[in-house]
């Protein structure tokens, strides 16, 4: 294991806010130079003039030239490096780089002090070294936001400044030699102070701009906390609100004809003492089942629902779903038929949620579909090996802009509108949630007057080969 893979999670993320800042820091002092890729040859060529009374025109030719070619590296990969996405992965590849390209340019310029030297001429040797001075005092205003930059601009223009009194000979030029050093060294100084400053100002503006995104970001947090909690306030209040009524008429109906029943008005009447026994005992099994979905629903949000899970054979629980149903659709005077894939193997999932399942899907199917229609149940094995299955009605449909909505708690399509046995709206939530503890996922198709499809799939993962009976 090497050492970058063994560092502390603290020390990565240390190392790329270096890394950054060292690319913000050449992105900045770059800019400060931008515009040297066309004013450095406008320059050479004045100074080519300037000193034309000195230096013969095939020296200044040569220098011109090599100053002209050496700002195109750097103009180019500064170019690249504007245009770059954010990589530092490649952060000291783009250093170097752009380091190397400066290096060329620098260098070119400060040949000056050697191609532009007239042996015995001192007013160009004072022009030289004025404009190597120059130079170097630029370079340390320009590029101390970046040490890689400024130490190529001193290492150029300072051993320039410094090499080239020492062409001639005398006092006064070794004095220049040295006052070259000592400028050169306060320079690097100041060029020390100025890094530190640029340094500071670009960290304050990551941290501005790393406190905005986290602002940003909190934002967006508490707006989504914000709407959930409405969203629960809303559900509670529908909730309290279906509920109200859901739990009212059952309990109203079985005190209403329990209080019939204890009162001397029909008290020889024992026919209607049987039917209204019936009529509480409908009630309370209505309102039973009703607390039962109630508390199933709160398990399966809650996370709470244990799976028990066997070989489940589909074939046989769908008709037992249409035993269940059987009377209910007949009342109805629709038909019950199943489609059912040869060779089905067995779904491996928790008995009883399968056939609650079922039993939701069938009770809505023949439920809201008219006299005359079909309810057909199914399962097969799709290509990716899940089983699926579900129920195929020919009833009234749903609405595309209901679809969404019958999977929210007490979310009623607009044909429970026109049904009187309207139901919680509890049912396919119900589905959604057992099926999705299974790992599985349910998907509604459905148009209006043509019928409504739902179809629950389990993952490959429950897919159990049937086992064969053994021969007698």
């Amino acid at each position: 294991m090497n050492a970058d893979s063994a560092a502390p999670p603290g020390e990565g993320i240390a190392q790329a806010r270096n890394a950054k800042l060292a690319l913000d820091q050449m992105e900045l002092a770059l800019g400060n130079i931008a515009p040297n890729h066309w004013i450095v040859p406008i320059f050479a060529l004045i100074i080519c003039v300037m000193f034309r009374q000195w230096i013969d025109i095939a020296r200044l030719t040569w220098w011109f030239g090599i100053v002209t070619a050496s700002v195109v590296p750097l103009a180019i990969a500064s170019a690249r490096f504007k245009r770059r996405k954010t990589m530092l992965r490649d952060g000291r590849t783009w250093i170097i780089t752009l380091t190397a390209s400066y290096a060329v340019t620098a260098a070119s310029w400060a040949s000056l002090g050697y191609f532009l030297w007239s042996r015995d001429n001192q007013v160009d040797h004072m022009v030289a070294l004025l404009l190597l001075a120059i130079s170097l005092a630029g370079a340390t205003a320009m590029l101390s936001a970046s040490r890689p930059l400024s130490n190529v601009a001193f290492v150029m223009y300072g051993a320039a400044l410094v090499a080239t009194p020492l062409q001639a000979h005398g006092i006064v030029y070794a004095g220049l030699s040295v006052l070259a050093l000592l400028f050169t060294a306060y320079l690097a100084h100041m060029s020390l102070q100025m890094h530190a400053t640029a340094r500071d100002m670009l960290l304050l503006r990551n941290d501005k701009n790393d406190l905005i995104v986290a602002l940003a970001r909190a934002k967006n947090e508490s707006d989504e906390a914000r709407a959930r909690a409405e969203a629960a306030s809303l559900a509670k209040s529908q909730f309290l609100a279906n509920m109200s009524h859901e739990l009212r008429t059952p309990l109203n109906a079985i005190l209403g004809f329990s209080e019939i029943i204890s009162s001397s008005a029909q008290a020889g009447d024992t026919g209607k003492h049987h039917e209204y026994a019936e009529l509480i005992h409908r009630s309370g099994r209505h309102l039973l089942a009703l607390i039962n979905d109630i508390l199933d629903l709160a398990k399966i949000e809650a996370g709470k629902f244990i799976l028990h899970d066997t070989d489940l054979d589909l074939d046989h629980m769908i008709d037992d779903g249409h035993a269940l149903v059987a009377a209910k659709a007949e009342e109805g005077a629709c038909r019950l038929t199943k489609d059912i894939a040869t060779g089905l193997p067995n779904l491996y999932a928790d008995e009883r949620a399968v056939r609650q399942i079922l039993l939701n899907l069938l009770s809505n199917a023949v439920k809201f579909t008219p006299p005359g229609g079909t309810v057909t149940s199914f399962a097969r094995v799709e290509s990716d090996g899940r089983i699926a299955f579900g129920v195929a009605d020919t009833g009234v449909g749903i609405a595309e802009e209901d679809q969404v909505r019958v999977f929210q708690k007490f979310g009623q399509g607009r044909h429970d509108i026109v049904t009187l046995d309207k139901g919680t709206g509890l049912g396919l939530p119900i589905v959604k949630g057992l099926a999705e503890a299974h790992g599985g996922s349910v998907t509604l198709d459905s148009t209006v007057g043509a019928g409504t499809t739902v179809t629950v799939r389990f993952p490959a993962n429950r897919t159990r080969p049937k086992k064969l009976r053994a021969a007698s």
